[in-house]
């Protein structure tokens, strides 16, 4: 369980990379073709903007969730798990509401960061921590040494 938290959490991280460069990639792109006159609708780089919600939308926010049920199931990384999709939660809210707020997209950005760093930290302190066998294995242990 240990280490498909851990894989999950770098999952959710490297997601939050592609997320920044698809929307680096489609601004400059679409920037670029509006100075030659070009219709948004027609630019290659509204697949950045199309991937860039996919994986924002859905992808983070259900490997969030697994994420949470596997530190349900291994008893690992569950306050970690929790406060990631807190964030994931609180990212979604404000990518949606920053079409309306467009100031709400710097705190989008912000966040993002926010996520990347519960995921990294997350899947860190699942790799330090030691592993406790719970009471009555141990009792036993002791009961056949």
């Amino acid at each position: 369980m240990r280490r498909a938290y851990q894989i999950i959490c770098h999952i959710i991280a490297a997601c939050v990379v592609l997320q920044a460069a698809v929307i680096a990639w489609s601004t400059f792109a679409i920037l670029g073709s509006g100075e030659e006159g070009a219709a948004v609708s027609v630019d290659p780089g509204i697949t950045g903007f199309i991937v860039h919600s996919v994986v924002g939308q859905m992808v983070i926010p259900l490997l969030a969730i697994a994420l949470l049920v596997v530190a349900l199931i291994g008893r690992i990384g569950v306050s970690w798990a929790a406060w990631l999709l807190v964030a994931v939660v609180v990212q979604v809210f404000l990518g949606y509401t920053s079409f309306d707020l467009p100031g709400l997209g710097l705190i989008h950005g912000l966040n993002a960061f926010v996520v990347l760093g519960l995921a990294e930290t997350g899947a860190r302190s699942v790799a330090t921590k030691k592993v406790q066998t719970p009471a009555a294995a141990r009792s036993s242990m002791d009961d056949s040494a």
